[in-house]
């Protein structure tokens, strides 16, 4: 009988060693940015009531229509349906409203790290199993936020050192001037929902605005000459999107208009934006995603509070470093091995152990009754730098070799000095 053979999950994936610098340099990027603009972190549940989902991102869109893993939770007096969280602002407004953070000093800015979940169909660069980085700033309606909200995105793809970035951005209005639009908009597609394609012709009368961003050739041609909303905007929406551009064109942010941008959830008003790869003329793999929603708070249970946000995909981020050739720095492994001979030096061995890892350089040392050139060779394969070997006469004399084992030379010191001998060297490595 053939052995099982077990395989990831359809839309899910390991992430190896191999992988980890990248995963690594961008949540160090990621929290340095943030933590540097005010930002704090907050981790959310990974699953939480199914409705949080269905009333802030909206019943009609594809995420929760086609895409949410729901999960039931029963108990004595009622089934409770819970969902895998298929993005993370929902969620952080739920916290925000239970946890009081209305009473907390204003704007409250969070950020989190983790994973998402969508039964879509697997792809280049998506999965069913993703990780986001989130980012939600409460309590500010001014364009200061929304600035704020961009330029931090930005900096943290330019600081991992990615080329090309563009911002395309666009205002959906608000509660006022939205509705009046969507009108002049229904009255525009009313004669041409036949050639739309099916996807768009039930988002005739359930969600309008997203006949505008459709990617389907045929519905991009009739949206070229669909009224826009930047066109129909109120007064304070008009003034509050001129404001903000006048923030992205004062910090040099490069940034196209975009009137056909809409965003694919239904919380969104006002403000929203995307930051892609110049070349990525379809826009097909939006690396940054986002914008304003100022009615989310309020419609979730709490009290009416403006709040702007995005969220990026760790897995895009990493392939668009790597299509632009950019290495993220080596992990702090093994830097050095502790290589002994005979029973004195292991005793000599475990002091000088404990004053490299006082110096926080990252020792190994197990001892054992191998010969040296064993030992030189299991420390090579762990990737150290640097060997420290004692033999019978190190060990009576209160001495020490250090080898460095990129150049194979070598050195004798005293015990006494060799932490801080191998600090000044790791410390010199790092230099550029």
């Amino acid at each position: 009988m053939a052995k099982q053979m077990y395989q990831t999950a359809r839309g899910t994936k390991d992430t190896l060693p191999s992988e980890q610098p990248y995963w690594a340099e961008i949540k160090r990027v990621t929290e340095k940015t943030l933590l540097g603009l005010g930002f704090n972190r907050i981790d959310l549940p990974h699953f939480e009531a199914a409705d949080i989902f269905s009333k802030g991102i909206g019943m009609e869109t594809d995420i929760v229509s086609k895409e949410m893993f729901y999960i039931e939770s029963r108990t004595d007096d009622e089934t409770i349906k819970l969902a895998l969280r298929p993005e993370g602002t929902a969620g952080a407004v739920r916290s925000y409203i239970q946890n009081g953070m209305v009473s907390w000093s204003q704007p409250v800015r969070l950020y989190y790290i983790g994973a998402m979940f969508r039964r879509e169909r697997p792809q280049k660069g998506r999965f069913r199993e993703f990780y986001q980085t989130g980012v939600e700033i409460f309590g500010d309606d001014s364009a200061k936020a929304d600035y704020l909200s961009i330029m931090s995105a930005w900096e943290i793809l330019s600081r991992l050192g990615l080329k090309n970035l563009l911002v395309y951005t666009n205002s959906i209005g608000c509660s006022n001037c939205r509705p009046k639009y969507i009108v002049k908009l229904k009255k525009y597609y009313k004669e041409k929902t036949a050639k739309l394609c099916p996807d768009c012709q039930n988002r005739y009368e359930a969600n309008p605005l997203r006949l505008l961003d459709c990617k389907e050739e045929k519905c991009q041609v009739l949206t070229k000459s669909a009224p826009t909303m930047l066109d129909n905007l109120c007064t304070d929406c008009k003034q509050h999107f001129q404001q903000t551009l006048e923030y992205l064109d004062y910090f040099n942010i490069r940034y196209d208009l975009d009137p056909t941008l809409v965003r694919g959830l239904d919380y969104y008003t006002r403000t929203v934006f995307e930051i892609v790869e110049k070349n990525d003329k379809g826009r097909r793999n939006t690396i940054v995603g986002g914008g304003r929603y100022d009615n989310l708070v309020e419609l979730l249970g709490g009290v009416s509070t403006p709040a702007v946000g995005y969220s990026f995909g760790i897995e895009r981020v990493i392939n668009l470093m790597k299509e632009q050739n950019i290495t993220p720095p080596k992990l702090r492994g093994v830097e050095v091995c502790i290589l002994q001979l005979g029973d004195r030096a292991k005793e000599v061995s475990k002091k000088i152990y404990d004053s490299l890892s006082k110096e926080d350089i990252n020792v190994y040392f197990v001892p054992n009754n191998d010969g040296i050139r064993p030992q030189i060779r299991t420390a090579v394969k762990l990737g150290a730098t640097y060997a420290v070997i004692i033999g019978q006469k190190e060990a009576l004399n209160d001495e020490i070799i250090l080898r460095d084992l990129t150049s194979s030379s070598q050195e004798v010191f005293s015990s006494k000095i060799i932490a801080e001998e191998v600090k000044k060297r790791l410390v010199k490595c790092e230099c550029p």
